[in-house]
């Protein structure tokens, strides 16, 4: 029988901050297809957009010579796989908060960095086994802020989405996604975004820490 309760998170810039990784891929791609040397903070804004965004804004010089711009995409790909957490961390408190919350209910990964690089990440560092689904932006026909993404991460747990469903993430797209899906939005003041955008969450963590306690308060209060 299908469970009732789901605890899904976004990835990058709720778990962790990968930019810098991403970023010194994007250099490391420039100069190999000779492309002209710019500052990787030209970029920083940019790689956390989804990979189409970071494909036609880091290597925009080749999109003229679409074999070319495919070229990079691949080695941007095989690139940051290999390099994937050299200095991308869990934030301060993640890994206790996700050991707390997976004692709540089951756990997934909802997030548009695409499947497989997400996997890669997750079991570089160390926290893949608390997810019973992983969910990238390539995963399903529609990435977020659609609901569809959370609600495969639903089927792929086991889990009823009509059941108690959280989304965690930082971005204004998780919010989004959450709401779209009738799930209870937490948006993590941690993250990318100073503000959680234009529509309002109904809870917000400001430390990951606090993650389960406004998971539990919010099942006390639906249970009374």
């Amino acid at each position: 029988m299908p469970g009732e309760l789901l605890i899904a998170l976004d990835l990058d810039g709720t778990l962790e901050d990968s930019r810098d990784d991403m970023v010194a891929a994007v250099l490391r791609i420039r100069a190999a297809f000779g492309l002209p040397e710019r500052a990787g903070a030209e970029f920083r804004d940019h790689v956390n957009r989804g990979m189409p965004h970071l494909y036609e804004v880091c290597f925009a010089e080749l999109l003229a010579t679409p074999e070319a711009h495919a070229r990079a995409r691949a080695a941007y790909v095989a690139d940051y796989s290999a390099n994937i957490a050299d200095k991308t961390r869990l934030y301060p408190g993640m890994a206790e908060a996700l050991a707390e919350l997976a004692t709540i209910g089951p756990l997934a990964i909802v997030t548009n960095k695409p499947e497989g690089l997400s996997e890669l990440l997750l079991t570089a560092l160390g926290v893949r086994n608390h997810f019973a689904a992983v969910i990238g932006g390539d995963t399903c026909a529609e990435p977020k802020p659609s609901p569809l993404p959370l609600r495969t991460a639903a089927a792929r747990a086991g889990v009823d989405a009509s059941g108690r469903v959280f989304m965690i993430g930082d971005s204004p797209g998780d919010i989004r996604c959450g709401r779209a899906a009738e799930a209870t939005v937490i948006w993590c003041a941690w993250g990318y975004k100073s503000e959680p955008g234009p529509i309002a969450p109904d809870h917000v963590a400001r430390d990951p820490r606090e993650l389960s306690k406004l998971v539990r308060a919010a099942l006390s209060r639906s249970s009374a």
